[in-house]
């Protein structure tokens, strides 16, 4: 198994072919949209973490590339490292607008412009141009002359800017006049994972000194993040949706995956899928491990697909840990891991056997028709296993005694008879293959390299 997915290999001649998703419809709606954009444009494509954000807008530079739209890709946690958000933007645009017959004087003023605002704009002036003041606190310490280099440099800065702009309208006029259809499109991308101050900077950037006719941007960002981002910058009583309401001219949602689909392709990204498929864990309803049950049960508890990735991840690093694990274990263990992100007391509770099976129960019974599809022998199996695993043999005999008992009961309504009569099924079938040990030991053990203690003891429902 890997604990980060591969790369995904995007195919020149068909990008769309590398997605588990429905994503090309989604890419051509956006292609369409830059391609009627006429002015300055920044746009920004909202997404969580995981919903293969990072992924769409590859495959969709690969296809804007493909019908000859001049694209300029920039990850910018990739280069959150560099003091200047605005140096490191500037290279990758020069670096990858290609030099070709009919725009090669438009790219080669764009470098020249590009450096020379670089050069003009020091901190200091990113930050006068940016707030739209003149710092000049203090001006009876400094002498006429420093004040005069002060506003001199101020005016530089602005013209360079000027002259940055203009080349880049340019140059989308020369796109214009090939008639391709496009403006000039840059994609960021990951600017929510930046450091605060980097992406504010980067953001101010592209509004002071890109803002051109014929310039499309298109911002890949989990948009509730980078606002939370913007108000850690500027403070707490700052509304940073607010401001991202004011910088980008227009705000599109990514459509979130089917589940189904999200958890297959992560179980086949983390090199998982026959540790997932093997073994038995999934050839069955009963011991199933399969992308359904999982899907299932993180509608259930509501799991952000972030939340998901990482019951997978530790799942598989589970049954990687100790393969004699039982494969009816499987639903038990998903589910534990779900308790450890949600409450991690009642997990480690669980874990050392503190909690009965029915008080286990309770927290899952209300979860339980859409968790098992209103599938009895489903729901049986899940609370049988559970007892035994949470108090042993002991417990799942007095389970088995206990739905015998209201299975056999004088007028026992008919729902109760329907519902034990699949209890004890569940409970006969696992009495009789007589496991000897109790397997929250093992288990208690296996989780704890996930940084929990195991059982120190069998608790009062254990042995």
């Amino acid at each position: 198994m890997r604990f980060e997915p591969q790369k995904m290999e995007i195919r020149d001649d068909d990008p769309w072919a590398a997605s588990a998703f429905k994503l090309k419809e989604t890419g051509e709606r956006l292609t369409n949209l830059v391609k009627q954009a006429e002015g300055p444009a920044v746009i920004s494509l909202t997404a969580p973490w995981g919903t293969g954000k990072t992924s769409f807008l590859d495959m969709w530079t690969v296809s804007l590339r493909l019908q000859g739209a001049k694209v300029v890709k920039f990850s910018a946690w990739e280069v959150d490292y560099t003091h200047d958000a605005l140096v490191a933007l500037i290279q990758e645009l020069s670096g990858q607008l290609t030099e070709d017959d009919d725009g090669s004087h438009s790219i080669e003023k764009i470098k020249k412009k590009g450096g020379d605002l670089l050069q003009h704009i020091a901190p200091l002036a990113v930050k006068v141009l940016t707030s739209g003041l003149v710092d000049i606190n203090g001006v009876d310490e400094l002498s006429e002359k420093l004040v005069e280099k002060k506003l001199a440099d101020h005016e530089n800065a602005k013209l360079s800017a000027a002259g940055f702009r203009d080349s880049l309208r340019n140059y989308a006029k020369k796109l214009e006049e090939q008639k391709n259809g496009f403006p000039l499109v840059i994609i960021v991308d990951e600017l929510d994972r930046c450091r605060p101050n980097y992406a504010v900077e980067l953001l101010e950037s592209i509004k002071h000194f890109f803002n051109a006719d014929g310039v499309v941007f298109v911002i890949g960002v989990d948009i509730d993040q980078l606002g939370e981002t913007i108000k850690g910058h500027y403070g707490q009583g700052y509304d940073g949706h607010r401001y991202l309401n004011k910088f980008f001219h227009l705000q599109l949602k990514l459509p979130e995956p089917d589940l189904h689909a999200f958890c297959h392709n992560t179980i086949t990204r983390l090199g998982m899928a026959d540790l997932f498929e093997g073994r038995g864990l999934a050839n069955t309803a009963r011991n199933s491990f399969s992308t359904d049950f999982i899907a299932r049960l993180a509608i259930s508890y509501e799991l952000s697909l972030r939340e998901i990735e990482r019951l997978l991840l530790e799942a598989g690093a589970v049954y990687s840990a100790n393969t004699n694990l039982a494969p009816m274990l499987s639903r038990a263990i998903l589910w534990l891991l779900v308790q450890k992100q949600r409450d991690p007391k009642f997990f480690e509770s669980l874990l050392n056997q503190n909690v009965p099976a029915d008080d286990a129960w309770n927290t899952v019974s209300h979860r339980a028709p859409l968790m098992f599809r209103e599938s009895l022998e489903e729901e049986a199996r899940f609370r049988v296993v559970l007892t035994f695993l949470l108090e042993g043999q002991s417990g799942l005999s007095r389970l088995h005694r206990r739905s015998k008992e209201l299975v056999e009961e004088d007028n026992a309504p008919h729902t109760q008879v329907t519902y034990w009569s699949s209890v004890l099924s569940a409970a006969t079938d696992l009495v009789s293959k007589n496991h000897r040990s109790n397997f929250m030991d093992t288990v208690g053990a296996t989780l704890g390299l996930l940084g929990y203690r195991p059982a120190s003891d069998t608790g009062p429902y254990g042995h």
